[in-house]
């Protein structure tokens, strides 16, 4: 038994409250080392005398099943329900020659007689308590994402555009920087809600709209101000007021960790030094100052004064146009009381509200139920874009990578996050896929099966192609018509939320160019099947074979021999009849 590779750990990922009455448990142990694994936990009857009379501590023991296996581990998981809402727990871990005893302390004989007696030697969760439990807005599990890089996405009303605009173009050779405007704004995303609405989008994620010199708008110059050339605060309460008729979320970008230098704050405090009342707002070292970029001077989110002027502006908007959700720009290199704050500050206002960070690695420090309900879930979404975009990996290394993303966090966690394969700091999909259509339906179809929100960005469904920034912004091409797979995607989760967040996963066959999964919950089960390179001839996995399933793509019924050929780039969803 490879002892080395034995991992857990209480209040974590490995160890947590799903709900009020029941706990997640997960071990890791080395690939195909283990046989079975036992979770020994507190039993009801509490303490019996044994036929010596010797008082002895019973455990109840829960089977855990192996939830996935990867390159070099499996992952065994059991729900557990406490019956007095806290407990003890140690694992009987087997293999084809011993039986050994995991517990806190380390690894013992099962026949250690003090040891089985030794609560304290054991895991501890002490006591399910509500307030704990990590709960996202009851929406997010179910909302698909639309992210709108708001100056290029529809020109609503000309009379607003910045002096110099440039004739609304999706050209190749079009001028994208930072200081080139096409005139896209507020008015340009209500007049094409009717179209979000079409492609089942359910919420619309905008980056930031305040007043700004640049298209981009992540210097802001105030934050309580809607930038002229998007329009103005009535055309913000309009467009989340005829978004929310349509079934719609709006989440606004909320850029906390720096400002623009033309704020009135930054200039002051740069003009009058230390005799300014800003001057403490910032990092100043001498003429230098800590920036995220020159031109975005480093808020002191420790300054009662910012601390005051950021929460007002976060509760503002709410209040102001009764927005849905924040994503926070840049979120960890925040401090993290000032996110406590944050979040008590604006749930007060609005108790469903979300709240997003933008972070690229792993974030559980700010998922503990006091910061954050989600975050920008990358990692998740990397494993997808390698395996059949950009064909970096094989479909081994895509289950290694993804099965290690989303066993990182809870399943509750999961519930809250925002996973995505492209954004205005990534390149886009479809350009990663080599401009490969099947490619990007094939990834989206994937996304798709993904828990929690999933995010699109704007123009994915014409396939909008762009390198990475400032190419990933190009104007939003209206003579296209959606030939994606999105909007039936969109329908599908809707319809069956096994798909999305109802359901878990199952891996049943995986190759270098071809995956085979199931995902169950309580009410059905779908079996997917992913190919990349080639037309394959695949064995079908026994459960799946002589079977009838409703393809749900083509919406026809299937039989299934022993094998199945699958086209290049191709994936089926299958539900069983």
């Amino acid at each position: 038994m490879e002892k080395q590779a034995i991992l857990h750990k209480t209040k974590s990922n490995y160890a947590y409250a799903y709900d009020a009455q029941t706990l997640h448990i997960r071990l890791r142990s080395k690939r195909d080392d283990l046989t079975k694994v036992t979770l020994l936990i507190d039993h009801e009857d509490g303490w019996l005398p044994n036929k010596e009379g010797v008082w002895m501590w019973q455990k109840k023991q829960l089977p855990m099943r192996k939830e996935f296996s990867t390159e070099l581990f499996d992952y065994w998981f059991v729900e557990a329900k406490p019956y007095n809402l806290k407990s003890r727990y140690g694992f009987l871990l087997e293999d084809e020659q011993t039986q050994v005893l995991f517990v806190e302390r380390g690894f013992f004989s099962p026949e250690d007689d003090f040891i089985q007696n030794d609560i304290n030697s054991y895991f501890s969760f002490p006591y399910i308590h509500e307030n704990d439990i990590f709960t996202a807005p009851s929406w997010v599990k179910e909302t698909v994402w639309y992210q709108i890089f708001p100056e290029r996405f529809a020109n609503g009303d000309v009379t607003n555009d910045p002096e110099k605009t440039h004739p609304w173009s999706n050209a190749t050779t079009a001028i994208l920087g930072e200081f080139e405007f096409y005139g896209g704004d507020l008015r340009g995303i209500i007049q094409k809600l009717p179209y979000l609405a079409d492609l089942g989008i359910s919420g619309i994620y905008l980056t930031p709209i305040f007043k700004s010199p640049t298209s981009h708008k992540y210097d802001t110059e105030d934050y309580f101000e809607i930038d002229p050339h998007f329009g103005t605060k009535e055309d913000l309460r309009e467009l989340v007021d005829k978004a929310h008729q349509l079934g719609i979320r709006v989440m606004l970008d909320a850029v906390f960790n720096h400002i623009g230098w033309t704020s009135y704050q930054f200039k002051d405090a740069q003009e009058k030094g230390t005799a300014s009342d800003y001057y403490d707002w910032f990092y100043f070292e001498g003429e230098n100052y800590l920036n995220f970029s020159y031109h975005m001077p480093k808020l002191n989110t420790s300054h009662p004064a910012v601390i005051d002027y950021l929460i007002r502006v976060a509760q503002y908007w709410i209040l102001e146009a009764d927005i849905d959700g924040w994503r926070l720009d840049v979120a960890n290199e925040v401090d993290h009381q000032f996110w406590k704050t944050f979040r008590k500050a604006v749930k007060e206002v609005k108790s469903d509200v979300y709240i997003c960070g933008e972070l690229w690695h792993d974030s559980q420090a700010w998922l503990n139920g006091d910061q954050f309900d989600g975050v920008m879930n990358y990692p998740l979404a990397k494993p997808i874009q390698e395996w059949i975009a950009t064909e970096r990996i094989d479909g081994h290394d895509f289950l290694e990578q993804f099965v290690h993303a989303y066993t990182r966090y809870p399943k509750n966690q999961n519930l809250g996050m925002m996973t995505l394969l492209d954004s205005h700091d990534t390149p886009r999909i479809m350009t990663s896929a080599q401009n490969d259509p099947r490619k990007v339906d094939m990834c989206f179809a994937l996304l798709a099966t993904t828990p929690g929100s999933i995010c699109f960005y704007y123009g994915s469904e014409i396939y909008l192609q762009g390198e990475d920034d400032p190419d990933n912004r190009r104007c939003m091409d209206w003579e296209e018509r959606p030939t994606s797979n999105l909007a039936q995607l969109t329908r599908l989760r809707k319809a069956h939320p096994t798909m999305g967040y109802a359901g878990d996963y199952d891996f049943l066959s995986v190759t270098a160019n071809t995956i085979i999964f199931k995902k169950v919950s309580d009410n059905e089960i779908l079996y997917f099947i992913f190919n990349t390179q080639g037309t394959n001839e695949v064995t079908l996995p026994t459960e799946m074979q002589d079977q009838t399933f409703n393809e749900c793509i083509q919406q026809q019924t299937v039989t299934l021999n022993k094998h199945l050929i699958v086209e290049e780039y191709s994936y089926l969803i299958l539900k069983k009849e």
